[in-house]
């Protein structure tokens, strides 16, 4: 009787050192995983739309005409001949910086590329930083931060002189009106 008595309390001990054996293996993973998810979703601010949501309404999480940032980049239906106006507003704000220089065409010419090194240098600093908003793992580099980027701010003018050019128009108008 003694013998199986003996054999119940070492039958426990086991059992209490497996139990605190999973416990600390159990609790370092939940730590690891807290400080993992903690580390990640810290600077996180630019998220997927989740599925669910997305299929109430997709045309308003979907892009439809040009893909800014790299969540839809890669979207088959995005690939058209609209990416190039990227391009070609780059080159509109690259342009202006050297209005007024026509009759120094090399000199023009020039200083676009050394103001367009000095984006690309600042961005090459900037790409590791710029991955850290997104909650999941994005290809990013500096040449789609560069178009991306300028894209908006040549919209963003262009919205602006055309708001401008709308209110000059109707003081204008009404003044011969009044």
């Amino acid at each position: 009787m003694e013998t199986h008595s003996t054999e119940m309390i070492q039958g426990e001990n086991d059992y209490a050192k497996d139990l605190q054996q999973l416990t600390y293996t159990v609790a370092g993973k939940i730590s690891e995983g807290a400080e993992k998810t903690e580390s990640f979703f810290s600077s996180a601010c630019i998220y997927r739309v989740p599925e669910d949501l997305r299929k109430l309404n997709e045309r308003a999480y979907t892009p439809r005409l040009i893909a800014i940032g790299p969540l839809h980049r890669e979207d088959e239906h995005l690939q058209t001949p609209l990416q190039h106006v990227k391009m070609s507003y780059t080159n509109y704000l690259l342009s202006r910086l050297t209005a007024g220089m026509e009759d120094q065409l090399e000199l023009a010419k020039q200083k676009k590329l050394t103001v367009l090194q000095e984006c690309l240098a600042e961005l090459k600093t900037a790409v590791d930083d710029a991955k850290k908003f997104y909650a999941e793992e994005v290809t990013l580099d500096e040449e789609m931060m560069l178009f991306d980027g300028c894209f908006i701010l040549e919209f963003l003018y262009r919205c602006r002189t055309r708001t401008q050019t709308v209110i000059r128009e109707a003081k204008s108008i009404s003044s011969f009106i009044s």
